[in-house]
């Protein structure tokens, strides 16, 4: 699974729907000579109520910024992936 459009749940970044993708699909972008900007920012967990990061990613040719997410098809399914500290990036 590269990038996910719709998961049946809008994720939003100051105020605008922001895309999805997974792992695999950056990996995928990065074999295809695909240019693209990663940025992290903080975002509360709803599960735990900590301050995390999630991390976003930019792609040449798209108007929609993409969040990272695991790959659907596991059993935690495509939920945005948070960090507790800024990773090196």
């Amino acid at each position: 699974m590269k990038e996910i459009f719709n998961v049946g749940e809008t994720i939003l970044l100051d105020g605008a729907p922001l895309a999805l993708v997974t792992p695999d699909g950056v990996k995928a972008w990065i074999e295809d000579g695909v240019q693209h900007s990663l940025r992290y920012d903080q975002v509360r967990d709803p599960l735990s109520g900590q301050m995390k990061y999630r991390c976003l990613y930019e792609k040449d040719g798209s108007d929609m910024p993409f969040v990272l997410v695991g790959n659907p098809d596991s059993h935690e399914g495509a939920h945005v992936i948070l960090f507790d500290q800024k990773p090196d990036a």
